[in-house]
């Protein structure tokens, strides 16, 4: 009984885990490219 416990757990917490990892990766890379592209505002840096 205790392997079915086991795989139960793995499962629910990287159901939890794998949306969050997702989340902070995309809300990272939106971080950078807006900052990015703020310093290139505010030289009058045209891209």
């Amino acid at each position: 009984m205790t392997p079915i416990a086991d795989h139960f757990l793995t499962s629910s917490i990287l159901t939890l885990a794998m949306p969050i990892g997702l989340l902070v990766l995309v809300g990272l890379y939106w971080a950078l490219l807006l900052r990015r592209r703020s310093a290139g505002t505010r030289t009058g840096k045209v891209e």
